[in-house]
């Protein structure tokens, strides 16, 4: 495993390392440590991403937080004010994929090439190239607090330059790497790269500047229980507070059946409270729960089934009275989301989330009970047992499950994984296990699974199997919640 551990960086150490990061693009030099600490200090709360947070759960409002991002600085300054216009105010900053994959000269040239046409060549904010100077004048033009999104490769140098520019909350999700964007890096070369922001975002908050770090967790590429998503989303808090970072915000994903979003949404935070506490990062705060559309879900191709889509994800982000909701442009299908879509698509979700947030319509039943009683085990019994293949150390524990299947999913796009997890839906849509592989689910649990399997197959007359999980699937696309033998 070498020397990737769950243990703080020392500080000399760390900002020796950063010579080589800031190195990798004539930009780096725009970043003085000091005084972007400096610069961040003098941020209104407006601009601070865990107080528009904080902000709109004391005042028991819901607000989006999208996805969007242009290479073209004006173009990408009139995007987030047009954002601002429609009440948004946690902002996103999609880099392209050139930079995500630290491709900097091609992406040079395509910002070159948008300047030159006025036309996007490039599909987000080429946040690297544009550097320091360039990007404060898109912070300094528009309200609201940043967030970029980055991948592995660049996510060193990303995170350098967006600080330093004002930008305060970034996301650490080592496992979202591994589950659904890195196919080759380890999960310990994954967790590097993720320590390296966390130092960075610690070094910020020994100096008075707090800044967030969003946990995605392993992504679901196919229908199974959220327990891995959760479990090793409470792994990626645990190694940033480790680091330093002191504000969490965990995204919990959709997958439609309502009693087992509520139940997620509902028990995530307790989850992740307890495992900080127990590991002693006590000062380690949460300014909210968002509720996320699931990022690698088949999106519905046409605008109506969209608008269903995007206003479900809405409507349980609403009810389940989270301050912060992700849901996806109507035209996520299509390409590059246009403004008109980002207009439509935040306005129907605004309207939900006024509308039912207004009411304080509570749900709770006995279904919504015992999901959060399954997921709460399931967790438990996966993050205890990662604990104990790395004697107590998280780090190295997730290494030793990532290869023995013990953290494991269907369809993951990474060579390290097993995929030997399989999962399908009940008769009511909720995501069971279909095969546990080597998942360190309690035997009681596992009969409540195959219980649940079992109903289905009964009820439709046919095996549960590989090509009905496929079905699933793509069931969401097509307005419906459980897939249709064909």
């Amino acid at each position: 495993m070498g020397d990737v551990r769950q243990k703080r960086i020392d500080e000399q150490v760390f900002l020796e390392s950063r010579k080589s990061v800031l190195s990798l693009w004539p930009t780096g030099k725009e970043v003085d440590l000091d005084e972007a600490v400096a610069y961040q200090k003098k941020l209104p709360d407006s601009k601070i991403f865990y107080k528009v947070m904080g902000k709109a759960k004391e005042e028991r409002r819901t607000i989006h937080f999208p996805r969007s991002g242009t290479p073209i600085v004006e173009q990408e300054i009139e995007l987030v004010q047009t954002l601002n216009k429609l009440g948004i105010f946690l902002i996103p900053f999609t880099t392209d994929s050139y930079t995500r994959n630290l491709q900097l000269e091609k992406a040079q040239q395509g910002l070159e090439e948008s300047i030159r046409t006025g036309k996007p060549k490039l599909n987000g904010y080429p946040i690297i190239n544009h550097g320091v100077k360039t990007t404060r004048k898109v912070v300094e033009a528009c309200d609201g607090a940043f967030d970029p999104r980055c991948s592995r490769m660049a996510n060193s140098l990303v995170a350098e330059v967006a600080f330093a520019s004002g930008m305060t909350a970034m996301p650490c999700s080592f496992f979202g790497w591994v589950g659904g964007y890195d196919k080759k890096a380890t999960v310990e070369e994954c967790i590097e790269t993720a320590q390296y922001m966390d130092r960075l975002i610690g070094y910020y908050a020994d100096r008075g500047v707090i800044i967030s770090t969003d946990c995605h967790g392993w992504l679901p590429n196919g229908v199974y229980p959220m327990s891995i998503n959760i479990a090793t989303q409470i792994i990626e808090g645990l190694v940033a507070a480790e680091q330093g970072v002191k504000s969490l915000v965990p995204l919990i994903n959709l997958q439609g059946c309502m009693a087992q979003d509520l139940g997620d949404l509902r028990v995530a935070e307790k989850l992740y409270r307890k495992y900080l506490d127990k590991l002693g990062y006590t000062d380690v705060f949460i300014p909210g729960v968002m509720a996320s559309q699931v990022p690698l879900y088949a999106f519905p191709q046409d605008i109506g089934s969209a608008f269903g889509y995007i206003t479900y994800t809405a409507m349980v982000g609403a009810l389940s009275q989270v301050p912060a909701c992700f849901i996806k442009t109507i035209d996520e299908a299509v390409g590059v989301p246009s403004l008109e879509s980002h207009i439509q698509s935040y306005k129907a979700g605004s309207w939900i989330f006024d509308v039912v947030r207004q009411q304080d319509f509570v749900i709770d039943n006995a279904d919504i009970q015992q999901e959060m009683k399954i997921t709460e085990a399931e967790v438990t019994a996966i993050l205890d047992k990662v604990l104990d293949l790395g004697d107590g150390d998280i780090v190295v524990g997730s290494s030793k499950a990532v290869a023995s299947g013990v953290l494991d999913s269907p369809f993951s796009i990474n060579v390290h994984t097993k995929d030997n997890v399989l999962g399908i839906r009940d008769l009511k849509g909720a995501c069971r296990y279909l095969e546990f592989g080597n998942l360190p689910i309690p035997e009681d649990l596992k009969d409540f699974h195959r219980q649940k399997v079992a109903e289905r197959e009964t009820a439709e007359g046919r095996k549960m199997d590989y090509y009905v999980s496929i079905d699933d699937f793509w069931a969401i696309s097509k307005g419906k919640l459980l897939g249709v033998k064909s």
